[in-house]
């Protein structure tokens, strides 16, 4: 199966209100401040009864099916997509997907979207997106030069006892991330231990 090159593997999932602690709880500029996971922090999803690599479009995903549902750009290592409206700086040749590797696992451990600047809620859904359908918001965690925002899910954690752990930022034309909660153009997915906690020592490298 294959998918346009600028978007990515589309999933049915309930949006609602992304994250509305997030939204909410990270208007402050407190440095280290995190959000704990509440009950009415994610619009309710459904659980998956069956793991299934098809409920894995982009992280955690094995590399055959993340290969099978991504163009390769051919003028970039590791990348992935073309967008040739997308900056050169953040996306080089256009590439939607960058830095795409599965560290010898076979599965996708990390990557880097690039996209066109967007505000917080728009960029909660589309993270969304990369993740399981059963994904829901374990924690938050806003910094000066980015905001982090960690998923749970039963499927990364039956792959692995994993979960989602996203890094938003606004990379600017010099390579700094700009110090803002507002908009972002740049969102970094890795995979991480299952009930990992944010780590309010860890900078936005």
């Amino acid at each position: 199966m294959s998918v346009a090159s600028t978007q990515p593997v589309r999933v049915a999932i309930a949006l609602g209100c992304v994250v509305v602690s997030a939204a909410t709880g990270c208007s402050s500029r407190s440095q280290g401040s995190a959000t704990p996971a509440r009950a009415s922090a994610v619009a309710p999803l459904a659980a998956a009864s069956t793991v299934h690599d098809e409920s894995m479009p982009g992280l955690g995903a094995t590399r055959a099916v993340w290969d099978d549902s991504h163009t390769p750009n051919a003028a970039t290592t590791n990348g992935y997509g073309n967008d040739p409206s997308l900056a050169e700086y953040l996306a080089p040749s256009g590439a939607v997907y960058t830095d795409v590797a599965d560290n010898g696992t076979g599965r996708i451990q990390f990557y880097s979207l690039n996209m066109h600047t967007v505000d917080r809620f728009e960029v909660l859904r589309r993270v969304r997106q990369e993740l399981p359908s059963d994904a829901t918001f374990a924690w938050d965690l806003l910094r000066d030069h980015c905001y982090r925002v960690a998923f749970n899910s039963p499927t990364l954690r039956a792959i692995g006892d994993f979960m989602a752990e996203v890094q938003l930022q606004y990379v600017q034309e010099d390579g700094s991330k700009a110090t803002s909660s507002d908009t972002y153009n740049q969102a970094v997915l890795r995979l991480d231990a299952a009930g990992s906690p944010p780590d309010p020592e860890d900078g936005c490298g």
